[in-house]
């Protein structure tokens, strides 16, 4: 190779670098803009107390984009000792916000000391009704790249301001934010102790299991195909995600097989047996419930789902607004405790 090939090509090495740069400013720049807006709103806004806005901005791998998100810190919080982390997680048409007033993470981080954590999905691209986390889109579900990477992100920036415990992590989510925290536990098996889903789906669900209209038929992916799905993602490090699942039977936008399909597929790709367990049953308020725990070959109840008849597509047991079911068991309470009994196993 002579020597002004070599410089030929080190110049279009270059110039293909400086074009790179360039599309990748444009293809973030909106996302940043809005970020940046969200940011000023934010500082205006009157935030409850313990509350601290932050934002992430957009990473070097595929797919990221600027996050907006909110650390609730309890007023018991001091360095000196690790606290569990909670992440909470939106539906569609909502924001970090909504869920936060209604969902009751911030009363109870207070009263046990823990930290919870509210992101935005703040931007997004796709086909998707407002404010969707893309759990149907594969780019957003694998780890290293898209929306389940920045909210693992996420969770890294919070350790770096914050003394979190590490065999504490744990993500909730409602509806799409459902979705989203299933594949949080897939894509980062080995890092998420515990987690719960609210009204949601399975992970790598068709975005056809959601109702978008009463004249549109639903489909629901094969179970073989999610637990391969699944298989796939976690690879080496596959690990048993203890999980809790909320739904009704009454919900007309996810309906009850969404919740009957996740149970489903995460006892065949972690060998539990779901066609049995333990079984309560009760009423609260409006609503009628049925508990059941599924254990282990440990006999630990690695699954339990609550199920109801009464409440619509929504947040049960919470405060009033919109998309909440206050009528009903306290899911938030639930949910905490059963991440209290299920940290992430010693090493």
């Amino acid at each position: 190779m002579t020597a002004g090939t070599s410089a030929f090509r080190d110049a279009a090495v270059r110039a293909r670098r400086r074009v790179t740069q360039g599309l990748t400013f444009l293809r973030t720049t909106p996302s940043r803009t809005r970020a940046a807006l969200l940011s000023w709103r934010e500082r205006r806004r009157a935030q409850p107390a313990g509350d601290d806005s932050r934002i992430l901005r957009p990473q070097g791998y595929r797919g990221s984009r600027a996050r907006y998100y909110v650390v609730h810190v309890p007023p018991a919080y001091r360095a000196l000792r690790a606290r569990p982390l909670v992440m909470v997680l939106h539906g569609c048409r909502q924001t970090h916000r909504d869920i936060e007033a209604i969902s009751g993470f911030n009363r109870l981080a207070d009263r046990h000391g823990f930290i919870a954590v509210y992101p935005y999905i703040t931007s997004y691209r796709g086909l998707r009704f407002h404010n969707c986390w893309g759990w149907w889109f594969e780019r957003e579900i694998r780890r290293g790249a898209g929306e389940v990477e920045d909210l693992w992100q996420i969770v890294e920036r919070v350790r770096a301001e914050y003394r979190v415990h590490t065999r504490r992590i744990h993500v909730v989510g409602l509806s799409s934010g459902g979705g989203m925290a299933a594949a949080m536990m897939v894509a980062h098996s080995d890092r998420i102790a515990s987690g719960a889903v609210v009204a949601g789906v399975p992970y790598s669900e068709w975005s056809d299991a959601v109702r978008v209209h009463p004249g549109l038929p639903v489909r629901h992916k094969p179970l073989a195909a999610v637990v391969d799905a699944m298989q796939r993602e976690m690879g080496a490090r596959k690990r048993l995600v203890p999980v809790f699942v909320a739904h009704s039977h009454d919900d007309r936008t996810v309906g009850i097989r969404a919740g009957e399909n996740l149970r489903d597929s995460w006892g065949r790709c972690f060998g539990i047996e779901t066609g049995k367990g333990d079984r309560l049953a009760g009423r609260h308020g409006e609503a009628t419930w049925e508990h059941a725990s599924y254990r282990d070959a440990n006999g630990n109840p690695a699954i339990q789902t609550l199920f109801l008849h009464g409440p619509g597509h929504g947040w049960y047991g919470g405060s009033p607004g919109p998309y909440s079911f206050p009528e009903a068991p306290d899911v938030a309470a639930l949910s905490w405790r059963f991440f209290r009994a299920n940290p992430l196993p010693r090493r």
